[in-house]
């Protein structure tokens, strides 16, 4: 029989898929021991039928212990020949445990191939006469270039004979204890290339990350303390080089980074340099000269050598960016001399979707430091050059005055992230104003990311080291407060005033200026005017940075019904790059994706169309007629984003699936603002509340000196 044992603290929302892959196994001779500090919390969460499946047993652990410990008290239960360690965020091919009992014959362990997904459920083919049985001799330390014993199944007499346990102090590194002697006990380790082990990456770095996730501090400390204990037994050859090499890699890809600030050197040092001494030089032997010079001077155990070292180091590695990018040597004058100058007090930039525009919120707040507050210098961000009232300095985004001044101004203000390479100083106060009401999931909410480039935990882990950087953020209601704390980690100071964006629905909304902004857009005034304005989808993209947008609505259709009564306005998200096609549509459809103010644009307008857009949350001020073109809505919502509220029943206007529908509604829209009084109502009072024309001085009060 074989053992296998899950650890499942907090692990609670994937438990189902790693047991389920364990039921299904073509091997049904095993038992399933399953370890948690909460047995009757954890069996409430679990499907029904491993609770009556006598083969899994639910085995109660002490609170707050490490997966090592778990592990120890999983290894004294067994009942089995053979034990199988398996996380319970983890999941395994139906044959797995059948292949390994085939393959193990005399051999005390063998090995399944690890595969990393990112999804709940993978599949593999095996063809009938395809297995492939491989030997790791002298190389069998490879078997464990991931520090785990995950894969392995091993005889369970093997380990007691060898008196075998987990570190049980340590987070990390741990399966290092049990699995370095185990290797060192045994010439051979058998390899069965169709048994497959899925090892699921975890999409939460933040808020529940993996072991391979927790800070580097911490996996620092865990990794010199298990080499320490193991340097002081006797170990082969190969075992010395691998533990060597697992220090001096660990070194290269987490420290060498961490020491770009050079006051982390001092905490980190002794420990570091103690461990350091053990390393065989042999093992130095074909390194990088980089990497040895480093490690030599760490020998030397005086700090102020390293530090001096380190610095150099790694000005040569900004340097060699300088030289192979234009981008590069900017931000090398950014780190290497802006950020080094003072900063200047009376100095804020300001940007607005990537300096794509002078819009939205920072727009406002903006326009309402002109006439509150003096004695300041304003720099806007923006792409395109054009004449701002009040005579502000603008520069592009990335240019070398971008980089100067966003390293000296005393204040940022922004409606989205900034780049990666924007390194918030000292001293610097950072205003986030972000740019709508989240319908869709934001951040850390978002359990699965579709946008090129990158995954769930990059895009977390970015966005949370963006999110650290904000000292005030914007909210515009008290469901968009509570969703902002929540999935951006934010806890710093939360400006619950309204978008100052929508300052001007409230002072603007007269005839007058409506028929100003009419004509600044060269639009007709003897028609009404429906505003479309869609979202992105996530995964519909060319590059990095550029969405595609599918058009679904009808305009030709729209026109020859409408066209006498009503023209229509084009708003495609500020990160859809698509180009639209408006031959034929001429004095009917407008382009107005590039106008800077959508705000404008709402007042301009006698109805929305929109989809999953946040810009239906705006324009609920106006309380004018909203539809839903939600032709996507099943795919929208369970496969890409999903939604904070009830699409079906809490929104202002009908969902419409076709264009038959949407023609419909609007003919008929006097009707359906009867229909959906009463819910428009309470959406108002819900997500509108705060707006009340005061939003830019409340933040101006709160964030600026007089």
């Amino acid at each position: 029989m074989i053992s296998i044992i899950i650890p499942a603290e907090k692990n609670e929302n994937y438990i189902d898929r790693a047991l389920e892959s364990v039921e299904a196994q073509t091997h049904t001779d095993f038992e399933a021991l399953v370890l948690h500090s909460d047995i009757d919390a954890l069996k409430r969460v679990v499907g029904r039928k491993y609770l009556d499946d006598e083969r899994f047993r639910f085995i109660e652990t002490p609170k707050d212990i490490t997966a090592g410990a778990a592990r120890n008290i999983g290894i004294d239960a067994v009942g089995g020949e053979y034990v199988y360690f398996l996380d319970s965020d983890d999941y395994i091919s139906e044959n797995t445990l059948e292949l390994l009992v085939q393959n193990i014959k005399d051999h005390p362990l063998i090995r399944t191939k690890m595969q990393k997904t990112d999804f709940g459920s993978s599949f593999v083919i095996i063809m009938s006469g395809t297995n492939k049985l491989g030997i790791f001799h002298r190389n069998r330390y490879k078997l464990i270039r991931n520090h785990s014993a995950l894969g392995f199944l091993i005889s369970k007499a093997f380990i007691d004979s060898l008196e075998l346990r987990f570190d049980d102090s340590h987070q990390t590194y741990s399966d290092l204890m049990f699995m370095i002697p185990l290797l060192e006990a045994v010439e051979v380790v058998p390899y069965v290339h169709e048994a497959i082990y899925f090892r699921r990456r975890r999409n939460d770095p933040v808020t529940h990350p993996s072991l391979r996730q927790l800070p580097v501090e911490q996996r620092m400390e865990d990794l010199l303390a298990i080499y320490n204990r193991l340097k002081q037994l006797e170990l082969s050859t190969e075992a010395e080089n691998f533990l060597d090499n697992t220090l001096l890699n660990f070194y290269r890809k987490h420290l060498v980074v961490k020491f770009k600030d050079d006051s982390e050197i001092d905490a980190h040092f002794k420990g570091l340099a103690e461990s350091i001494q053990k390393i065989n030089p042999r093992v130095l032997r074909n390194k990088d000269r980089v990497l040895v010079n480093d490690i030599r001077a760490i020998q030397t155990n005086k700090v102020g050598t390293f530090k001096r070292l380190s610095n150099f180091h790694h000005l040569l590695r900004d340097v060699r960016r300088a030289i192979s990018s234009k981008k590069g040597r900017k931000e090398f004058i950014y780190k290497r001399l802006f950020k080094k100058m003072g900063l200047m007090e009376d100095v804020v930039v300001f940007e607005s979707f990537q300096g794509k525009a002078y819009s939205d919120s920072p727009k406002y707040i903006y326009q309402q430091m002109l006439r509150s507050r003096g004695g300041y210098k304003y720099i806007w961000v923006l792409n395109k050059k054009q004449k701002l009232p009040g005579d502000p300095v603008t520069v592009k985004r990335f240019s070398l005055k971008y980089y100067y001044y966003m390293a000296r101004a005393k204040y940022i203000v922004s409606n989205v992230r900034m780049p990666n390479s924007y390194i918030k100083r000292e001293g610097q106060k950072y205003l986030q104003t972000w740019h709508g009401t989240p319908l869709k999931r934001l951040a850390g909410d978002m359990d699965s990311v579709h946008m090129p480039g990158t995954n769930a935990a990059r895009y977390k882990k970015n966005f949370s080291r963006e999110t650290d950087k904000w000292d005030y953020l914007i909210a515009p209601n008290a469901y968009s407060s509570a969703i902002f704390k929540r999935a951006f980690w934010f806890t710093n100071t939360m400006l619950e005033t309204g978008y100052p964006r929508n300052d001007i629905l409230m002072t603007d909304d007269n005839p007058v200026i409506i028929q100003d902004i009419k004509e600044k857009l060269g639009l007709p005034k003897d028609k009404k005017v429906i505003l479309y304005a869609p979202t992105w989808r996530d995964d519909e993209y060319y590059k990095v940075g550029k969405y595609k947008f599918s058009m679904q609505l009808d305009l030709e259709r729209l026109k020859e019904k409408f066209g006498e009564e009503y023209i229509i306005l084009l708003r495609m998200h500020y990160v859809v790059a698509s180009k639209m096609n408006l031959t034929g549509l001429e004095d009917f459809a407008y382009d107005v994706s590039k106008y800077d103010d959508v705000s404008e644009l709402y007042l301009a307008s006698d109805m929305l169309i929109t989809d999953y857009s946040s810009v239906f949350f705006d324009y609920a001020n106006l309380r004018r007629p909203v539809l839903f073109f939600t032709y996507d809505i099943e795919k929208y919502g369970e496969q890409l984003r999903g939604f904070y509220i009830d699409m079906e029943t809490e929104l202002p206007g009908p969902l419409l699936m076709t264009n038959d529908a949407v023609v419909d509604a609007i003919e008929n829209i006097s009707g359906i603002e009867e229909e959906y009084k009463e819910k428009y109502d309470a959406f108002y009072d819900r997500f509108c509340s705060w707006d009340d024309g005061r939003a830019s001085e409340k933040v101006v009060e709160a964030v600026f000196e007089e």
